[in-house]
């Protein structure tokens, strides 16, 4: 691959590819919390007093992509942090809420919560909150996993933006496959391409776009489109990028489910 001339940073853009969804998740905020569950029946563990670390992801998802090439930037959801620190963390959320603090309640209200207090267009783009105490789950048995690491920087950003400095990554790449069992699937061929054309690479040097996480996974899922035998595309559902491991940015077209 030679170097390409990257494109500007732009306010906003739409992709080429039809009915196209954008998606990033960030699982990075936790709380320590205390609480029961009295409508549990007797003697059930969960209606003696215990707690939890529990871990809240934020999921956002938009048609369209703003500045660099972001659904949203993530510095966006500190709010997020900043609630549970100061209104949930290290408390008893029985006597804190009026209704049953299962996960499930939880997510309910922090999706509430999300809507009423941060900024508009990210209350638009919410697309869930999801709360566990055990680790997140495993990708899925449709989902192939691959790795690169890359450098890369981003231009168009706020003066002394992180972003704007030369940094980079370990990705994690989620290729998420629907119809045929994913092992029988040859993605040797995209294994190839990361290893050859992104592993230890400036992305910044390398691809006529802005590297943010959004479009490596629209480039990537249009990639398998052209570059794997026809029947990874017929399967294709999603790509999904990770930044890190807890932060992550996902591409899926047409209609197919993810």
């Amino acid at each position: 691959m030679t170097t390409a001339q990257r494109l500007p940073a732009q306010t906003s853009r739409a992709s080429d590819l039809p009915n196209p969804r954008y998606r990033i998740g960030d699982h990075s905020f936790s709380f320590a919390a205390a609480h029961h569950l009295d409508e549990l029946s007797p003697g059930h563990k969960a209606r003696r007093v215990h707690g939890h670390t529990y871990t809240v992801e934020v999921v956002l998802a938009d048609t369209m992509l703003t500045g660099p090439g972001f659904v949203a930037d993530y510095a966006e959801l500190k709010p997020v942090g900043a609630y549970l620190k100061s209104t949930l963390d290290h408390r008893d959320l029985t006597d804190l809420f009026d209704f049953s603090t299962t996960i499930e309640l939880l997510a309910e209200h922090l999706q509430r919560w999300c809507r009423a207090s941060l900024a508009p267009q990210l209350g638009k783009q919410l697309h869930g909150v999801s709360v566990w105490i055990d680790p997140p789950p495993q990708p899925a048995a449709g989902v192939r996993r691959f790795t690169f690491a890359a450098a890369h920087h981003l231009d168009g950003l706020a003066e002394g933006h992180n972003c704007g400095r030369m940094h980079g990554h370990t990705y994690t790449v989620d290729v998420v496959l629907a119809g045929t069992p994913a092992g029988e699937l040859d993605l040797t061929a995209f294994g190839a391409y990361l290893e050859q054309n992104l592993d230890y690479r400036d992305l910044s040097a390398l691809l006529p776009f802005q590297a943010t996480s959004e479009l490596l996974a629209e480039h990537l899922y249009a990639w398998l489109l052209t570059g794997t035998p026809p029947a990874v595309g017929a399967n294709l559902a999603a790509v999904r990028v990770w930044e890190s491991p807890r932060r992550w940015a996902e591409f899926s077209s047409e209609t197919r489910p993810v």
